[in-house]
């Protein structure tokens, strides 16, 4: 894989659509998200972020936010060394169809100017019951509680849905995100297609898996 870019070939071994490749982009319809879903929320520390849909016009705040993001936190998000986004794929993780997937931002307001500090995301698999899960938060916002909200809400927007369970890939040697999402009641398990990775599910329909 090219440094610059994040192509088919890295986008195929973390999931395709989780990354957005496959949406056609559209503004959320009114009730596409549960009605708490989207507003401020206070960090632990007092510090205050407003949570909304992703939108099309997102794209520079998207570049900056991946830009701003530590080697580990882009390789971890992307599972390789990417060090700028290209102008495709920013365009393609803006512009998603809200009526099928969903994706939410945390917007900071800081020195009069707007900063994405976390997104999450799933995007609908093709057996119409399952969502490919990815989230990412800015390094400077990890341990505030940030992560588990937004994570929580995109879970809650699943089950809205009637979705059955989320899904996704995490590096085995991730061990903070694989942590992070058994806290949140996922299975980890070994991977079927790579060997590198652990394929975490949560069942939101209350059977195992």
């Amino acid at each position: 894989m090219r440094i610059q870019e994040t192509d088919s070939r890295r986008a195929a071994a973390f999931g395709e659509r989780a990354l957005g490749f496959a949406d056609c982009g559209s503004a959320p319809a009114k009730g596409a998200y549960p009605a708490h879903v989207v507003g401020p929320w206070r960090a632990a520390n007092g510090a205050m972020v407003h949570i909304r849909p992703i939108a099309q016009d997102d794209g520079r705040l998207i570049r900056d936010f991946v830009r701003a993001l530590s080697f580990e936190a882009r390789y971890f998000r992307f599972m390789s060394a990417v060090k700028e986004l290209s102008a495709r794929t920013v365009a393609q993780l803006a512009r998603i169809d809200h009526r099928r997937n969903a994706a939410l931002v945390a917007v900071a307001s800081e020195a009069d100017a707007d900063r994405i500090v976390g997104v999450a995301r799933y995007a609908l698999d093709s057996n119409g019951e399952s969502g490919e899960f990815a989230i990412v938060v800015a390094d400077d916002w990890r341990r505030r509680g940030l992560g588990r909200r937004l994570t929580t809400l995109v879970i809650d927007t699943a089950v809205a849905r009637g979705l059955k369970r989320i899904v996704g890939d995490v590096l085995s040697i991730n061990t903070p995100m694989l942590a992070f999402v058994t806290a949140l009641g996922f299975d980890a398990v070994a991977s079927k297609v790579d060997p590198i990775l652990r394929r975490v599910e949560r069942r939101l329909d209350g059977k195992g898996m």
